[in-house]
């Protein structure tokens, strides 16, 4: 192998097929030819990873030209070219994930040809076996039969093996959703915590909106005068890669390129927030929304904007030093918030079923409260729908008239 690494260089931008492309150079084949592997890719980070994880293939013997690779290193390709262009950052850092702890160590010495149904199997073993949820067997399934689709796509292999078994079953934990009564206590706790924790926990109550979304709402849109708000954009963070033309070597991590970017695919809308944060679009096309302000909250935005100091990126509920807000921070409020409140200490998510909830006990059409929540179909809102006791109480009371009189 050290014959191997020698000859490797760092990789080049061809113009005329405006490619990056890492060569290793395996040396005089029997053939009297000289056997170069390319691996090509627009983005230069790609194109390394690719050499890396054939350089893997190589190492421990497994890359034969012409064979199957093992499961590893198809998924670790499939994550590297195939998902990449596919899906966001976050869902990309889920699959990579999946594969470094369950899927490599369980079946990545497998060959792909050579799957079978008992080895899929052998994995959902494997992560109960940790301790793991069946809805951690579910997720991870479902992506190793994504990759293996995608493998069957591109004749690398004949047939998925996913395909041929049940897709494992879950049992549902329920989320839970705030009470009127609990949603009042914690408004009145967070009164006494000034116009900016007020509002913003009102917000999250009243509007439905994302954690995501509320932390990387800007003032520009929020139209006090109209009473709307444009949920339009929302923060992350997101991984680097190494910018276009640049000259690192191999060993230069991204986030020390001086020509630095997002992670990201090409056709995913980003604006540059501050230093790893970025503002993104939200999870959806249905998430692109504009809603209109209820009067509470209005009348607190209003309220938080006159006390509420200039920053830079003009956010609503910025940190101190007026950049994002961590999320870990928030959340961290949250709970305290509930525990102060004397009520359960629901996850700050469970703001949206509340929502969700308490409109549909108001009797607002399901699919109104789909577009205000910003779910692509109705089917994602009933998952947030949560009949409270009061509601059902009412509802059932209509059925008291059939009962004979004592």
């Amino acid at each position: 192998m050290t014959a191997i690494r020698g000859d490797i260089h760092p990789p080049r931008w061809s113009e005329p097929k405006q490619l990056w492309i890492a060569e290793i150079d395996l040396g005089v084949g029997p053939n009297g030819r000289r056997n170069r592997i390319a691996c090509t890719s627009r983005n230069r980070d790609t194109a390394i990873a690719k050499r890396r994880a054939k350089l893997m293939e190589i190492e421990d013997g497994t890359y034969i030209p012409g064979q199957k690779p093992k499961g590893g290193a198809w998924m670790q390709h499939w994550c590297d070219t195939i998902a990449h262009e596919r899906v966001k950052p976050r869902v990309l850092a889920n699959y990579r994930s999946f594969l470094k702890v369950h899927i490599r160590p369980s079946i990545g010495e497998r060959r792909l040809d050579k799957l079978t149904v008992d080895d899929v199997r052998r994995l959902h073993a494997d992560i109960r076996d940790k301790g793991l949820s069946d809805r951690m067997v579910q997720e991870v399934h479902a992506t190793l039969s994504k990759c293996l689709k995608d493998a069957v796509r591109e004749g690398v292999l004949d047939k998925n093996p996913c395909d041929r078994m049940d897709r494992p079953r879950a049992r549902m934990e329920p989320r839970g959703s705030f009470s009127r009564v609990e949603a009042q206590a914690i408004l009145a706790t967070a009164r006494g915590d000034g116009p900016k924790m007020y509002s913003r926990w009102l917000a999250s109550l009243v509007l439905g909106a994302r954690q995501a979304e509320l932390l990387g709402l800007e003032w520009d849109r929020v139209d006090l005068d109209s009473g709307l708000v444009d949920l339009s954009w929302q923060v992350q963070r997101l991984p680097w890669r190494h910018g276009h033309g640049c000259a690192c070597g191999d060993g230069v991590m991204p986030e020390r390129c001086r020509h630095r970017e997002p992670d990201v695919p090409g056709w995913m809308e980003v604006r540059h927030a501050y230093r790893g944060e970025w503002f993104t679009r939200p999870k959806t096309s249905a998430s692109v929304r504009a809603v209109p302000l209820p009067g509470p909250l209005w009348d607190a935005l209003r309220e938080w904007k006159t006390a509420a100091p200039a920053t830079t990126l003009g956010l609503v509920w910025p940190d101190e030093c007026g950049q994002p807000e961590n999320p870990k921070v928030d959340r961290a409020a949250w709970k305290d918030l509930c525990v102060r409140a004397g009520v359960r200490p629901l996850t700050l998510h469970s703001t949206r079923h509340t929502m969700v909830t308490l409109l549909l006990e108001a009797g607002v059409s399901p699919e109104v409260i789909r577009q205000l929540a910003g779910h692509s179909t109705i089917l994602s809102t009933r998952n947030y729908m949560h009949l409270g006791q009061d509601a059902a109480r009412q509802a059932l009371s209509v059925l008291g008239g059939y009962a004979p009189s004592s």
